[in-house]
């Protein structure tokens, strides 16, 4: 999602009541003889509405299971409140604990959610920056689901292009033409580029492979063009060449768009690991 004018009154709205938060924490830690503590009355409803704001931003994992409960409000609304009251929950738990780490159990607490803030804030950075760096990187954008397929069709593409330079005729005459006027070196070269490293390739662009850095796979391209022996076949050499830089562009749209979720691998485990640790230092507090 990214942060535009809707944002606005968010913004606001979490700037005034984390302000308010902080002021009258304290004026109420001043007012009070020995301070205000997590278990005072005070800190407590601080520690209750912190709580509060982290329930409501892991709703959000709920809302998207069920999407038919049109009811609870637009997705964008709550994506809104998923990233804005969570940042506002930080304020509140650091009056809650009066600014302290506390015990083991408080200190983990405070790790957890030090991480879960730092994974959606990097996950929100990447949401504005990658869509730019896909506009710039990669002009044939592909819709992600169909990368495999597409990859797949290029290949294919790929594997009658090399067919077609070893078997050229015309309806006049069916006998080989360019096979006859290629050395048995040179087409050599040009079978064991394609088999080892251009076709797995465009089979996988994600995986290892010399041709992901397209200044060496130009490179390589350049070097087989020069090859007297496959002169004849250089118009085959330049589509190969064109196919390899979309199957390029599917493997930077695809490694990028990798980039999205990943950064999900952290946050929603540290966020279930936030609310069970918060359980638990509710229970213990009330047993001790």
């Amino acid at each position: 999602m990214l942060i535009d004018s809707s944002h606005r009154p968010w913004i606001i709205g979490a700037s005034v009541v984390a302000l308010a938060a902080l002021g009258s924490h304290w004026w109420l830690d001043r007012q009070t003889p020995g301070g205000l503590t997590g278990g005072s009355p005070i800190g407590v409803a601080y520690g209750l509405a912190g709580a509060a704001l982290m329930v409501y931003a892991g709703l959000l994992s709920a809302l998207r299971k069920v999407p038919a409960w049109t009811w609870l409000g637009p997705r964008k609304r709550w994506m809104r409140g998923h990233i804005w009251l969570s940042l506002l929950s930080a304020v509140f738990i650091l009056c809650h604990a009066n600014y302290r780490w506390g015990g083991w159990l408080e200190l983990a607490l405070w790790l957890v959610l030090i991480g879960v803030l730092v994974t959606g804030i990097f996950g929100l950075l990447l949401q504005h920056l990658i869509p730019r760096m896909l506009t710039v990187r990669v002009p044939r954008e592909a819709p992600y689901e169909q990368i495999p397929y597409l990859c797949k069709n290029l290949t294919r593409q790929a594997d009658e292009i090399v067919v077609s330079a070893w078997s050229v005729s015309s309806p006049e005459q069916e006998t080989s033409i360019l096979v006859t006027q290629m050395g048995p070196g040179a087409k050599a070269q040009l079978q064991d580029f394609y088999d080892q490293r251009l076709r797995p390739y465009l089979l996988a662009p994600g995986l290892p492979s010399p041709l992901r850095n397209p200044m060496k796979a130009r490179a390589a391209f350049s070097r087989l063009r020069a090859l007297p022996g496959l002169v004849p076949v250089r118009e085959h050499i330049d589509k190969l060449e064109d196919i390899y830089e979309e199957g390029r562009q599917l493997a930077e749209q695809e490694r990028l768009h990798r980039w999205l979720h990943v950064w999900l691998l952290a946050h929603i485990p540290l966020s279930v690991a936030l609310l069970v640790l918060g359980v638990l230092h509710a229970v213990m507090s009330l047993y001790y």
